[in-house]
């Protein structure tokens, strides 16, 4: 995999499209590359039980092949600054995604030299997912890129008919809570198995070992996999995890009182699907890192009705840290909250 410079590339340039063709075993590597046992990715009866066309891959696996994608092009040397995510519809077994990307812009920025894509994810339906994606790029005149060691803290403007229930939420960040497990090397292998990514910094190979971050880093979109729950905890339901056994209670059970995340549920509601998301990026995670996360929520929509029925569209700001206590990244997360009957509060 080659790098290219700055001066290698020109805003509207287009990016070669990439076909990828979804399958059950891709569903299946996605569960394995980014721990995610929510039953809408593995389980295609409960999936269309609650409205989906059938199980469909998660955030993580679209931001990680636009990634793979990106990195394709532009080669190892360059840093993810900020992605974007906005998903539109689902990527479903029997789907080709075709991606494509055009570079947008081309500027020097926070003293780096950057490039801006647009990106799309479309199948036989229409656009299922548009990404965006700020890189530094190395330059032959101003050399290769330095770490990014501190990052502003995202913000955005309150929903002027927030409900009253979220305006008590506001302003009240979680406890740090750690990942179910440590970043392993065995982890980044599986996230690259599910997109076929081939960028050597994310294995234990000599480039990264004589790369400017001296050895293997994950990729950068990987932060909400870091922190993901124990399997055994993860689920619809934390007190019944498993839909399919209801009455299975979470394991390990020692921890089960620990867990249940920092995001509230709006009131009645029951199912959430991932809308849209945006990261930045801080210091590498590396393997053997332990990834800490505190999550705040920083707006919500009033009620609308959806293709999936009535919900609200609630933001959330989770901060990514490693047990140094340096920041990873970012994540401002949209959700679609649904499945119940709202309730006026």
């Amino acid at each position: 995999m080659e790098s290219k410079f700055w001066e290698d590339v020109e805003a509207g340039e287009k990016l070669p499209v990439l076909e990828f063709p979804i399958t059950v075993k891709t569903l299946i590597l996605a569960v394995c590359g980014t721990r995610d046992l929510m039953p809408y990715h593995h389980d295609p009866a409960y999936s269309k039980s609650v409205g989906n066309r059938d199980m469909f891959v998660n955030t993580m696996f679209e931001q990680a092949l636009f990634g793979r994608y990106v990195t394709d092009f532009v080669g190892p040397e360059s840093d993810f600054r900020e992605t974007g995510l906005q998903m539109l519809n689902q990527l479903c077994p029997g789907d080709i995604a075709k991606i494509e990307g055009t570079i947008t812009e081309k500027l020097e920025e926070g003293g780096e030299k950057r490039i801006k894509l647009q990106l799309s994810a479309t199948n036989h339906i229409g656009i299922a997912a548009t990404g965006t994606a700020t890189l530094a790029m190395p330059s032959r005149t101003g050399g290769g890129v330095q770490p990014m060691t501190e990052l502003a803290r995202p913000t955005m403007e309150v929903h002027p008919q927030i409900p009253d229930f979220a305006k008590a939420w506001l302003g009240k960040e979680s406890p740090k809570a750690p990942g179910g497990y440590p970043v392993s090397e065995v982890q980044l292998m599986y996230w690259c198995d599910m997109v076929e990514d081939e960028n050597p910094l994310y294995s234990d190979t000599d480039y990264a070992r004589k790369s400017r971050h001296q050895g293997m880093i994950a990729p950068p979109m990987g932060l909400i996999t870091w922190t993901m729950a124990r399997a055994g905890h993860t689920g619809v339901d934390f007190e019944a995890p498993d839909v399919n056994d209801p009455a299975r209670s979470p394991w390990p059970p020692k921890a089960a009182a620990k867990e249940g995340g920092g995001i509230p549920m709006p009131p009645g509601m029951k199912e959430t699907i991932a809308q849209g998301s945006v990261q930045t990026y801080g210091v590498p995670v590396r393997p053997g890192d332990r990834v800490y996360s505190t999550n705040e929520t920083l707006n919500c929509s009033p009620q609308k009705e959806t293709k999936l029925g009535p919900g609200y569209f609630q933001t959330n700001l989770a901060t990514f840290y490693n047990q140094n206590d340096e920041i990873v990244g970012t994540n401002l997360f949209t959700l679609l909250r649904y499945g119940g009957k709202p309730e006026d509060v």
